[in-house]
């Protein structure tokens, strides 16, 4: 049975535990996949960028073959694919705990665009997604010198339950490349009572005699990175951080703890899952082993990640795959979800998959490999008054930013 609550405009729409009903998506195998339009956009500047991009029933929004050209260069592939993987909503008083991604699908729900909607731009795959040029502001500044920068976007909305999902790419023209995730609709859980005070917001007035609470939640949105630096093979992971040092440097003692500190690099030659520390600005450099930049050196992409904050789930149990914020992996076909990697999901002669993204982690080399790179970015949303009754956009996102793709400013003859 349904239920609808009206409390000062909010309104909460739940089947049995409050979760709205959305449509479930059947299969996720790439034959399932529509819309693909190729993307090919050349700034004012001279850089380019061309990729494709596809509606996929589970994923939504699919990057393919991105690849980048700096001002007078050539091009070179950055991703084979990007996708969102899976999109894991824990409300904190236990349940529910929807997986966004594989029991509805972000393109199963995607929602038709009218031309409004994508001013200016045009609009790709059967009206669910839209392409924008965007100036970006300020690409570079030095006294009185500076340029100003572009991006090319897609865009795609999707309306899950009471949410609305806007998940966007943004291509930069000095080559770095922005996922970013729009959050709006509606609240998705309501509870009366004073026991949910620990677990959310009160949305109704503080007169009345039974309060009303919009109930905190996470948005954790895992991203599969199939990068393929100039070309598929031959790539490799770093973890790059920042570490507090007392030794010695050419021009201080470095002895008072704060003074000094260091850029430590370690390689990741084994398939790894690893943690995102912030107090070490943790960040990971992809890059290819055989191909150099006209200084020498390996050309790759940075992934930096936008941290709001950490979380962990049932990670013992049912959600080993929220232990972590980052994984490598050797190239699979048959690994293309983060979570619930199995069929309908995926295709019948997959059957054998490792079933999450943790799974996959079984030891094999990414030293010179072809290598995905699996990251999920995290969101507390602790409603507000300000939520009622269309909740205002909030955005999250990380950046792949070109290091030693180039051997100075890309946009720079």
């Amino acid at each position: 049975m349904s239920w609808y609550r009206v409390v000062h405009g909010v309104v909460a729409i739940g089947m049995g535990v409050g979760f709205a009903r959305v449509a479930e998506a059947q299969g996720c195998s790439p034959a399932a996949c529509t819309g693909s339009t190729v993307v090919d956009h050349t700034f004012a500047s001279g850089s380019r960028w061309n990729f494709s991009v596809q509606n996929c029933p589970c994923e939504g929004m699919v990057i393919q073959k991105a690849s980048y050209m700096p001002v007078g260069g050539t091009s070179r592939l950055v991703l084979g694919q990007g996708s969102i993987a899976e999109l894991h909503v824990p409300y904190v008083m236990g349940t529910p705990r929807p997986l966004d991604v594989t029991n509805a699908g972000l393109g199963f729900n995607a929602l038709t665009l009218t031309e409004a909607e994508c001013a200016g731009g045009t609009l790709l795959a059967n009206n669910q997604i839209c392409q924008n040029v965007d100036d970006r502001g300020y690409a570079w500044k030095f006294r009185d010198n500076f340029q100003r920068g572009e991006s090319v976007s897609v865009s795609m909305a999707s309306q899950l339950g009471q949410y609305t999902y806007i998940n966007q790419w943004e291509f930069h023209d000095d080559g770095t490349i922005e996922p970013r995730m729009g959050l709006s609709g509606r609240l998705q859980q309501v509870r009366s009572g004073a026991g949910y005070a620990p677990y959310g917001s009160r949305m109704d007035s503080e007169t009345n005699e039974t309060p009303v609470y919009g109930i905190s939640h996470l948005h954790n949105i895992y991203y599969r990175l199939d990068f393929d630096i100039d070309g598929a093979a031959n790539d490799a992971v770093e973890q790059m951080t920042f570490q507090p040092s007392t030794s010695p440097s050419p021009d201080s003692s470095c002895a008072t703890p704060g003074t000094c500190g260091v850029n430590v690099r370690t390689p990741i030659p084994l398939e790894a899952a690893q943690d995102l520390a912030p107090e070490s600005y943790t960040s990971w450099f992809i890059y290819d082993k055989t191909s150099t930049n006209a200084d020498g050196r390996n050309v790759g992409y940075e992934l930096v990640p936008h941290i709001e904050g950490l979380w962990t789930g049932e990670v013992s149990t049912t959600e080993p795959w929220s232990a972590h914020e980052f994984w490598v992996t050797r190239y699979n076909g048959c690994e293309s979800l983060a979570v619930g990697n199995f069929p309908p999901h995926i295709a019948s002669g997959c059957s054998t998959a490792p079933t999450n993204v943790s799974a996959m982690v079984d030891g094999q080399s990414v030293d010179g490999q072809d290598v995905v790179v699996w990251y999920v970015n995290r969101h507390l949303h602790v409603p507000r008054d300000e939520d009622q009754d269309n909740m205002p956009m909030s955005w999250l996102s990380f950046e792949l930013r070109p290091r030693s793709f180039h051997h100075k400013n890309p946009l720079e003859p």
